[in-house]
């Protein structure tokens, strides 16, 4: 028999047993956070969105989308650059995806406000100048999204800059090797930074160093045919700009031969300044082939005491074609004779050569019996033949005097437009100078 209490008992759980059956535990996300409180609210062994009653749930839906990366803070280093410094652009605090994806990082960097096309963490110093201002610019990715960019800027500190390299040039532009050879600044070197310029030469001759720092060369360095070139640099003390050079060509002097006389190219009458036998006044010998006094005429020639004297075998010419061959070879005109001295040394000329009736310059062409000089020289000194001058003969005035080598050298007055008369051949002339 069972006891009243014992029945109490089996009652009170019989009718708790049917309350439970009646109301059934409720299922994951049919409540408002469900789906994120972290509890496995139907005690089904499933947590929030792994739970199939949270399957389409808000809260679930957005956490299955990808979403980008928070933007990274960045820097360039070194904070203050100068010209001489690579920037380098560093990521300071990392960006961070919500999705847990890795994130990379795309740089892009910009000078003066305008792209710089360069896609790398770094750029180097050589395309940095002083006073350029430089961003850096950093965009992060999972791959799919782009995170906000973050940008940083710098400015290049202005350092010491080489100054600019000069214009130069040669003076003179064509030498000689009588030329002093000097080197010209033409423009100025400029410093970009303001500081004092000094200029540093270097000379070289024919591709060789020369050993010279001035800006000068002394004609005796320098020889024909050779190629002199200055080189110049600007410094200001610290830096050395490149270098700026000019060359020149030296040609013979014009006394290259060193005779006194200068070359024909330089003006002068030295008709051969490879030879310092052969110059004006040299003398000269007939018959040789050479002009050794370039007077451009086949002669005996000598100097007598200060004068120069000519004695030209050249037939057949009146006095005054005579005359103008003087005059065309350089000299004073037909001979005049001031003395003993040059009479004999005239006629020891005369000597050398066949023939010997030649015309001087002496003559009454202007008033007859006053004889003068063509040159303009005094009219003292004479030489006459006997009874000479005649003044006067049968085939004409007698205006014109000759050398006769048969009479001693003596003086004959002769006419002056008939070389070829009966008993007179005159069959050259003599020039001179004084």
């Amino acid at each position: 028999m069972r006891s009243a209490s014992s029945s109490l008992v089996l009652l009170f759980l019989l009718g708790c047993g049917e309350e439970k059956a009646d109301d059934p535990v409720a299922g994951e996300g049919t409540t408002a956070g469900d789906c994120t409180d972290g509890a496995d609210n139907d005690a089904d062994g499933s947590f929030d969105c792994d739970d199939d009653g949270c399957a389409g749930a808000p809260d679930c839906a957005a956490s299955d989308e990808n979403a980008a990366p928070s933007g990274a803070a960045i820097a360039i280093e070194p904070a203050v650059p100068g010209d001489d410094d690579d920037l380098n652009c560093v990521i300071v605090t990392e960006a961070t995806d919500p999705n847990g994806d890795a994130v990379t990082y795309r740089y892009a960097w910009s000078k003066n406000g305008t792209d710089a096309g360069l896609a790398a963490s770094n750029v180097s110093a050589a395309l940095t100048t002083g006073g350029d201002t430089w961003t850096c610019t950093v965009t992060p990715t999972d791959g799919t999204l782009e995170g906000a960019p973050t940008s940083a800027t710098v400015s290049i500190a202005q350092g010491n800059r080489a100054p600019s390299a000069p214009t130069v040039s040669i003076t003179p532009a064509a030498p000689t090797d009588d030329d002093v050879l000097t080197c010209v600044i033409g423009t100025e070197s400029v410093d970009p930074d303001g500081d004092a310029v000094t200029y540093a030469y270097a000379w070289s001759v024919d591709g060789t160093d020369a050993g010279i720092t001035g800006a000068s060369v002394n004609a005796a360095l320098t020889e024909a045919g050779q190629q002199w070139t200055c080189a110049v640099t600007a410094s200001d003390g610290e830096l050395t700009s490149g270098a700026a050079s000019v060359s020149v060509e030296v040609s013979p002097g014009c006394d290259a031969d060193g005779d006194g006389y200068d070359a024909l190219r330089c003006g002068g009458n030295d008709c051969d300044d490879t030879d310092g036998s052969i110059h004006p006044r040299a003398g000269d010998t007939y018959g040789d082939g050479l002009d050794e006094d370039c007077d451009g005429m086949d002669c005996v020639a000598d100097s007598v005491r200060g004068a120069y004297f000519v004695v030209c075998p050249e037939p057949h010419l009146t006095w005054m074609e005579a005359q103008d061959a003087c005059l065309a070879g350089g000299y004073d005109g037909l001979a005049s004779i001031t003395s003993s001295t040059e009479q004999d040394a005239i006629n020891t000329m005369d000597d050398m050569l066949a023939g010997g009736i030649r015309w001087i310059g002496l003559h009454d062409r202007t008033t007859e019996g006053s004889f003068q000089w063509a040159d303009g020289t005094s009219y003292g000194y004479t030489y006459w033949q006997p009874r000479e001058p005649s003044g006067a003969a049968s085939y004409g005035d007698e205006d014109c005097v000759v050398i006769q080598k048969s009479a001693a050298g003596g003086w004959n007055d002769s006419t002056c437009d008939n070389p070829d008369f009966v008993n007179v051949y005159i069959d050259g002339y003599m020039c001179s100078a004084r």
